[in-house]
């Protein structure tokens, strides 16, 4: 089982991640923009990031450039990334992020849960 912080503001993306991740057992606190998310990074231990890259206030790529940066206590912890605004564009900030996995929206739950037991065996 792994903590999971999702940073998501759209309800509809937030509540079949949700759903799709807690079957498998999984514990996930919600942040729906990027300096809700900052704060419960600040309060809380997570084990994994569930990122949408287009949030208010704090986008990913800069809530991705603060964790990496040290302003959270786990500077490596990991993050996957959901977007619905292409990810070509990302792929080189992903890689030099230490950014493994990514999904375009619409995503496939399936593939969601796959990728994150992937996580879930490395603990």
């Amino acid at each position: 089982m792994l903590r999971i912080l999702l940073a998501e503001d759209d309800v509809n993306h937030a509540t079949l991640a949700r759903q799709a991740l807690e079957g498998d057992g999984h514990q996930i606190i919600t942040a729906p923009d990027g300096r809700a998310a900052l704060a419960a990074l600040a309060r809380q231990v997570f084990d994994l990031i569930l990122l949408d890259m287009r949030l208010p206030d704090v986008d990913g790529r800069e809530l991705i450039n603060r964790v990496r940066g040290g302003q959270s206590p786990r500077p490596d912890i990991p993050i996957v990334v959901l977007t619905g605004y292409g990810l070509r564009q990302h792929l080189d900030f992903f890689s030099s992020h230490g950014v493994r996995d990514y999904l375009a929206k619409p995503y496939d739950c399936d593939e969601l849960a796959t990728i994150i037991r992937a996580y879930d065996r490395q603990n």
